[in-house]
């Protein structure tokens, strides 16, 4: 099966928690139907318009929800954390993060190397602490930045568009509750091959994140 430049792209875009376009994420809860669970891991998708398209294009909206021991400092601090990124996310060779004097917004590059024959993917993003959040609700929405300096266009690798968000809730004493989605272009792939990895690797991740932030010795590190 031969697969353009284009549908590497878009195919892996989801494999490698690229993200969606978050407004409210109490307004676009709607719609969301639960296809994988495992353990207090639950993965919702969902089909939408996506943000920008002209003309309107649908595409796949996928949810992941979990509970972890952890604060909500901790698990932001993992998401940060330029080091342990290579632990919970596959495939990421370059990470770097670019924090800023507003700690409310800061910027992260991420190049992914792919095996052959799918082509390397980066990004650079902007992480916005969104109005409203407190001490125990953070939410956190990213999306797609150009910046010639700190992620100029590399020729050996396709420059993914992405946008998307966390939640963090908590919901007992060391005890939090995390929503992160993603939404990307659909390709020209079938859903039969598509679907499970999407979501077998959307679990995995989340489970790899689990683990350090459970793991006292690992997370007294994010302190």
């Amino acid at each position: 099966m031969i697969f353009s430049h284009k549908t590497h792209f878009i195919f892996f875009s989801f494999i490698l928690l690229g993200a969606f376009h978050a407004c409210s994420q109490e307004k676009q809860d709607e719609g969301f139907q639960l296809v994988k669970e495992d353990g207090n891991i639950s993965v919702y998708e969902r089909w939408i318009t996506f943000p920008k398209s002209n003309p309107p294009v649908r595409a796949r909206e996928v949810k992941g929800e979990f509970t972890v021991r952890a604060t909500i400092k901790e698990a932001l601090a993992l998401v940060q954390n330029e080091s342990k990124i290579y632990e919970w996310q596959k495939h990421v060779s370059k990470f770097k993060v670019y924090l800023q004097k507003d700690t409310s917004v800061w910027y992260e590059y991420s190049y992914h190397d792919l095996p052959w024959p799918v082509s390397d993917q980066d990004h650079y993003l902007e992480y916005r602490i969104q109005e409203g959040s407190t001490s125990n609700r953070l939410f956190v929405v990213f999306e797609t930045a150009t910046n010639d300096t700190h992620a100029p266009v590399d020729d050996d690798a396709t420059r993914m568009v992405l946008a998307g968000s966390w939640l963090f809730e908590e919901v007992e004493d060391n005890k939090i509750k995390i929503a992160y989605r993603i939404l990307s272009m659909p390709g020209n792939i079938p859903r039969i091959f598509t679907d499970p990895v999407i979501r077998s690797n959307l679990l995995s991740t989340i489970k790899s994140y689990i683990k350090i932030l459970e793991e006292p010795q690992k997370k007294a590190s994010l302190k």
